[in-house]
């Protein structure tokens, strides 16, 4: 039997465009004889939750609402400082132990994400040895230095992880992360991420980027892309893999700031019109897009890329992220 198990999380603002996600993993891979979503639910508002479940019907698939309360007990017991107000990114990290899958893995998907092509490759991608498989993240090199990591080393984006359950459990992955949280830091800029990398990216296996690819290289190109962010082969794809992923894309990404994402109204995101097609076919097609705000920093970006030639915004955009990693991270110091 071709089985795949897969985990998502979200609020109920983020509940639409998972939703989309799920839509668009059902769709391209109708092929497989399961698919089962478990999705980790923080008070999403029933009616998206019918909607969400009308989707599975349709697909015939299932789809498995679970229970965060207990989750959130214990990171406010052990006083994690939540994200952008919510504690929802945390959940898959306390989650994936009590797991009840009949498969020897799962696969994590974030809600911003779109899948474009059948997923039978993860079902056979070997794990062995390894707690999970993810492709690496498009980010400034210089990032690691605040969390301590070397900069020689690699850095992977959590939006996408196949999980090795066995290993998860054997090398006490769970374990491992409450005691780094509870003891040794608790607060991060790029928050699980970050705690994944900073205590298992020795025991991460790559993943070719056409499984994650990042929205960056369709905002600023394979070439300013590289340069902005310090990437070379050594730490990250090859401008080779980047252009084979973005020639045929498994998985999107749908990052951003200044640019909107897909599903804001007004939005000048690059993967818009693929979040649409799926979005047109979701339970939620009459329903409005979000509203947005951009902050003043973000207006200001916008306008640079609209009309800076691009490598002079690249140039500017570089300075102005490595000032704001740098500000953040000095904030955490001092609260800690």
């Amino acid at each position: 039997m071709r089985s795949l198990s897969v985990l998502y999380q979200s609020d109920n603002n983020y509940a639409v465009l998972t939703g989309v996600s799920i839509l668009s993993l059902f769709k391209n891979n109708t092929h497989l004889d399961r698919i089962r979503v478990y999705y980790l639910d923080d008070n999403i508002l029933p009616e998206n939750k019918e909607k969400i479940l009308e989707i599975a019907k349709e697909y015939n698939r299932e789809v498995i609402f679970l229970e965060t309360q207990s989750i959130l007990k214990r990171l406010k017991e052990m006083n994690v400082v939540p994200y952008k107000n919510t504690y929802t990114t945390y959940f898959k990290l306390l989650a994936i132990d009590s797991l009840e899958i009949e498969e020897d893995r799962i696969l994590q998907l974030d809600g911003d994400t779109i899948i474009n092509e059948p997923l039978d490759e993860l079902i056979d991608y070997d794990l062995e040895g390894v707690v999970c498989a993810a492709t690496y993240d498009c980010i400034m090199n210089r990032y690691k230095s605040l969390i301590d990591i070397p900069l020689t080393d690699k850095y992977y984006n959590c939006g996408v992880l196949l999980i090795n359950k066995k290993m998860w459990k054997e090398y006490e992955c769970e374990k491992k992360i409450l005691d780094h949280v509870l003891h040794k830091r608790n607060r991060y800029q790029i928050v699980d991420q970050d705690i994944i990398n900073v205590l298992f990216r020795d025991k991460i296996k790559y993943l070719h980027c056409k499984y994650n690819l990042n929205s960056g290289f369709y905002i600023y190109g394979i070439e300013q892309s590289f340069k902005m962010y310090d990437l070379d082969a050594s730490i990250f794809s090859t401008k080779e893999q980047v252009e084979e992923a973005m020639a045929k894309p498994y998985i999107n990404h749908c990052m951003g700031s200044f640019t909107g994402r897909p599903w804001h109204e007004h939005n000048i995101h690059p993967q818009s019109d693929l979040y649409d097609l799926y979005y047109a076919q979701s339970p939620w097609k009459n329903q409005k897009k979000m509203s947005y705000t951009l902050s003043t920093t973000n207006k200001l970006q916008k306008f640079m890329y609209l009309y800076f030639p691009r490598p002079v915004f690249c140039f500017i955009y570089k300075i102005m992220k490595q000032k704001r990693y740098e500000k953040v991270n000095n904030e955490i110091q001092k609260e800690a």
